[in-house]
């Protein structure tokens, strides 16, 4: 017991919480690219004011 350092030991990463970082990043990369994407997608044209249909891509 004299022999040892009273230094806590570091905590070395095991696979377990490697896994929890991964699919948290990878997550927050997919919520981040989707909100991207939403966002910068163009509007779709404006419809003619005596068309009856609600779908831009529906003459």
């Amino acid at each position: 017991m004299l022999n040892r350092t009273t230094t806590p030991r570091t905590k070395r990463p095991n696979l377990e919480r490697q896994a929890l970082a991964f699919t948290i990043g990878l997550y927050l990369f997919i919520c981040v690219g989707l909100l991207i994407v939403h966002h910068a997608a163009p509007e779709p044209p404006p419809s003619p004011a005596g068309s009856s249909s609600t779908s831009p891509y529906n003459p």
